[in-house]
């Protein structure tokens, strides 16, 4: 009886310790993903609801995403790139971690006003907001040191833009009612684009360890603009129901962009998909070659109301 009840109590704890094991498991996993979550939403939290596009650049891990950096190549400006590096010393890529630029404004006028959030790397706010006074000055312009209710701001005194220090290594900068509303958000006076929730799904799915992400969440009057880009001569609209775009570059998927289209339901999905198939395997005469070529790369999946298309971004010239 003694052996017997010796061994249930041996089994007994051997199942309880497998339990208690798998249990610190599971633990451990949800706060990580809490943990990366966390990360990954970090900027909606500073950002303002009423933000309807979202570009965020990780320039840190640009180095390491051949399609980021494809797609950076072809973005960028390189004269802007030059005149920043000229006029203030300071290699963007190098000496920020990270640049996030949205767009904005009141349901009537989404598109009013563009901010633009800076991290440095190797330099600081205080380098940063010197180089943007270099810069205002270069234009022939001013800087004023300005008290606002939400903290002091550099102002132009042609009234273009505006910055505020965020904290030691972060500033912000765009129109000066722009730098308010950013100010007031950090503030908690004002809400902050996470509590989008379109938007704040939208964004997990595309951010994550992407060098590159982006999201635009449409108002509902663009959905009859998106229609009309989409319209190739007399053809349907392959762009119908288009409620929300995101896009994102992987290192785990060295040359891949992805582009991400949430239309109204399932039927309208799979129906855009074919006309996005029929276009790419058959572009119009008239497309750039390099269009051309990267509209042949795609690979389109549907999930329910959600198009993925999956492009090769070697494919994209250098703009430099």
């Amino acid at each position: 009886m003694k052996r017997t009840s010796y061994a249930r109590l041996v089994s007994r704890s051997t199942k309880v310790a497998g339990t208690a094991a798998i249990a610190t498991v599971v633990l451990l996993y949800a706060i990580i993903e809490h943990g990366r979550t966390l990360r990954t939403n970090r900027i909606l939290y500073e950002l303002p609801k009423t933000a309807c596009a979202v570009l965020r650049i990780d320039a840190v891990a640009l180095a390491d995403s051949q399609s980021a950096q494809a797609l950076f190549d072809w973005l960028a400006p390189p004269e802007r790139l030059s005149e920043i590096e000229a006029g203030c010393g300071l290699a963007p890529l190098a000496a920020l971690r990270d640049a996030t630029v949205w767009v904005g404004g009141p349901e009537g006028e989404p598109f009013q006003s563009v901010g633009l959030l800076l991290r440095g790397r190797t330099a600081d706010a205080e380098t940063i907001a010197q180089c943007y006074r270099s810069l205002v000055e270069a234009r022939g312009s001013a800087i004023d040191r300005v008290t606002t209710p939400t903290g002091p701001i550099l102002r132009s005194r042609d009234g273009a833009s505006a910055l505020a220090k965020v904290d030691d290594y972060t500033v912000v900068t765009g129109s000066s009612e722009t730098v308010a509303e950013f100010m007031a958000v950090a503030r908690g006076t004002v809400p902050s684009l996470i509590e989008a929730a379109g938007f704040r799904d939208l964004w997990s799915r595309v951010a994550g360890d992407a060098a590159i992400a982006g999201v635009f969440v449409a108002p509902p009057r663009w959905q009859s603009a998106f229609e009309r880009i989409g319209a190739f001569g007399d053809q349907a609209s392959a762009f119908t129901g288009v409620k929300s775009l995101g896009l994102t570059t992987r290192a785990r998927i060295p040359t891949a962009l992805k582009v991400m289209v949430e239309v109204t339901d399932a039927d309208t999905a799979r129906r855009d998909a074919a006309l996005m198939k029929a276009w790419t395997d058959s572009p119009p005469e008239t497309v750039e070659p390099y269009l051309v070529d990267l509209a042949r790369s795609a690979h389109i999946d549907v999930d329910g109301p959600w198009i993925t298309v999956t492009l090769d971004a070697s494919s994209l010239p250098k703009r430099h």
